[in-house]
C-alpha cells in the first residue's frame, strides 16, 4: 500500500512539474524554433511519467530495509558525496564533477562491472555536452570539453 501511495504522489507531482513547464513563457523567436526552454523540462517530465506509470502497475519490491545499518551508511555516504559534487563544481566544471559523482555513486551502490562504470560515468556527461554545448549552443565553463561552441 504504501509503496503505490508513494508512487501515486511522485506521479501527482510529476505531472504538476509538466504543467508548469508547458507554461514557461517564450518569445516569438523561440516559440518558432524545434527546440526551446520548455523542451527538456517537457522530455524529462513526460519520460518520468512513463516510468512512474510502469511502477504503478507492477509488482513492489521485497521488504524495504532503510533502517539497516548498511543502508544508513550508504545514505549517508551519497549525502557525502553530493555535498561533495557541489564543492567540486566550482572547480572542475559541471562535465567533470559529474562524471566523478556518477562514478563515486554507482561504486556506493555496488556497481563493480568495469563496462558500465566507465560507460555510465563517462557516457552521460558526454552525452549531456554534446545536447547542451553542441546541439543547443550553450557554453558551460569547466576543464572537460571546456572550448565552447
Amino acid at each position: 500500500m504504501g509503496y503505490r501511495l508513494l508512487i501515486g504522489l511522485l506521479l501527482a507531482v510529476t505531472v504538476g512539474y509538466l504543467t508548469l513547464a508547458r507554461r514557461i513563457p517564450l518569445d516569438p523567436w523561440s516559440a518558432e524554433e524545434l527546440v526551446n526552454s520548455r523542451t527538456l523540462p517537457t522530455l524529462f517530465g513526460s519520460l518520468l511519467t512513463l516510468v512512474l506509470l510502469g511502477l504503478l502497475f507492477t509488482q513492489p519490491p521485497g521488504a524495504l530495509r532503510f533502517g539497516s545499518r548498511p543502508q544508513g551508511i550508504r545514505l549517508f555516504a551519497l549525502v557525502a558525496l553530493l555535498g561533495s559534487f557541489i564543492a567540486l563544481l566550482q572547480y572542475a566544471g559541471i562535465w567533470l564533477a559529474m562524471t566523478a559523482l556518477l562514478l563515486a555513486a554507482l561504486l556506493i551502490m555496488g556497481e563493480r562491472r568495469l563496462p558500465w562504470l566507465v560507460a555510465l560515468s563517462v557516457g552521460i556527461p558526454f552525452g549531456g555536452w554534446l545536447l547542451v554545448e553542441r546541439w543547443l549552443g550553450v557554453y558551460v565553463p569547466g576543464i572537460l570539453f571546456g572550448t565552447g561552441a
